[in-house]
């Protein structure tokens, strides 16, 4: 055999290794657990029966009724805690089931006597009041209290009451319903008699909202929004 001559900086071919191929890494692919399109259909087919209300909250919750405990599921339909028999609820809420009604108290009555609305909802299962008008949502909850929400409330339509026949008036060519109303104007400073938690107190009106129908007042450290007609302007 030739003898080859290897110069200086030269590589002999047959000295190099032999080196294995690489092979390119497998991708691993997880597969992601397929979501239930309503992880709570189980849960209210389960409770239908025998709760005493199930109701799905704005923020994607859903409660569980019983005579002694409320169940809190998140959105994913787990059980996470339990809370105390009845839970408030806010106009936003949308109410499933409802085995058991919630009945009014007095002093509902008497504040939605004062604010006379035309109509306001009163749902199965839910002890407030929620009176709905055009921007915002106002509640009268069990301990008598006035709140507003900028919720839209959910509601079926016999839920919906009508107080009052309001006064009308029809353009015959279009149709158009127009509603007097009469409201009390305020302005900022004003001296105010309000009633909070049963207790009447003098304040003073720090904003006023709502078309008039909404004003916050201030009174012994405190503030907080009521409707138009549960102010009374001092002279």
């Amino acid at each position: 055999m030739k003898n080859i001559n290897i110069l200086e900086g030269q590589v002999n071919l047959f000295d190099l290794l032999i080196q294995e191929r690489i092979k390119p890494k497998e991708k691993i692919i997880v597969e992601k657990p397929m979501i239930k399109e309503d992880n709570f259909m189980e849960i209210i087919n389960r409770y239908k029966e025998s709760c005493s209300r199930i109701v799905k909250r704005v923020s994607g919750a859903l409660l569980v009724g019983f005579e002694d405990k409320t169940m809190h599921f998140n959105s994913q339909g787990i059980n996470e805690f339990d809370l105390t028999p009845y839970v408030g609820l806010m106009p936003g809420d949308e109410i499933l089931i409802a085995n058991v009604d919630r009945e009014l108290n007095d002093i509902q009555l008497r504040k939605l006597a004062i604010m006379d609305p035309v109509q306001y909802i009163k749902r199965k299962g839910d002890s407030n009041i929620i009176i709905p008008m055009e921007e915002k949502t106002i509640v009268i909850n069990p301990k008598g209290w006035v709140i507003e929400y900028e919720q839209k409330p959910k509601y079926h339509e016999s839920e919906l009451f009508i107080t009052e026949m309001a006064k009308e008036s029809t353009v015959l060519a279009n149709k158009v319903t127009k509603v007097d109303t009469n409201i009390t104007e305020f302005e900022i400073d004003d001296l105010v008699e309000i009633e909070y938690q049963g207790i009447k107190s003098t304040g003073k009106v720090v904003r006023v909202y709502n078309s008039g129908e909404t004003i916050n007042v201030a009174w012994n450290g405190q503030r907080t929004a009521f409707y138009y007609k549960c102010v009374k302007k001092l002279a």
